[in-house]
């Protein structure tokens, strides 16, 4: 009968540690976006392709990201906001322009190799959003237009 007592302490800290926790969750930013610097500003995209990337890429390589529930609950919360700010970081779609040509011509390469690897979307990504899995006709066109958009970049450096 000692035990209960105990226990139900323990659940209440536990409770209260949860609670309390929320008050120093990260900060989920959507900067501001300046339109000529987006990828659709520098690049010809397929309607297709615009269409993937925004329901596959965008919510975590642009500054458009669409925030879930989840993400203002932590713990969850810091992963969803770490995995932003790094992905960010390595591409981001409403930057695009600030990147070198030969870059953007790598980031293309790099993004249809991952898609085609499976390794992007993330997998836990797409578990909780099924509408970011990529199908074949996806990755076949995804993959065309890069190759044919890192050829022009690259070309057009050349010149």
């Amino acid at each position: 009968m000692t035990r209960r007592p105990a226990v139900v302490l323990g659940g209440v800290l536990v409770l209260l540690a949860f609670v309390l926790v929320q008050f120093a969750g990260p900060e989920r930013t959507n900067p501001t976006i300046d339109e000529a610097m987006r990828l659709e500003a520098t690049a010809s995209v397929p309607g297709d392709v615009q269409h993937m990337l925004r329901r596959a890429c965008y919510d975590c390589h642009s500054d458009e990201t669409r925030w879930p529930w989840y993400s203002s609950v932590a713990p969850i919360s810091w992963l969803v906001v770490g995995d932003v700010k790094e992905a960010r970081a390595e591409l981001n779609f409403s930057r695009w322009s600030e990147y070198h040509r030969y870059d953007r011509a790598d980031l293309l390469d790099k993004a249809c190799e991952l898609a085609k690897k499976g390794e992007m979307p993330l997998p836990p990504y797409v578990l909780l959003h099924a509408a970011a899995k990529l199908s074949p006709a996806d990755l076949e066109a995804f993959c065309a237009w890069t190759t044919t958009e890192a050829a022009r970049l690259t070309r057009a450096g050349a010149q």
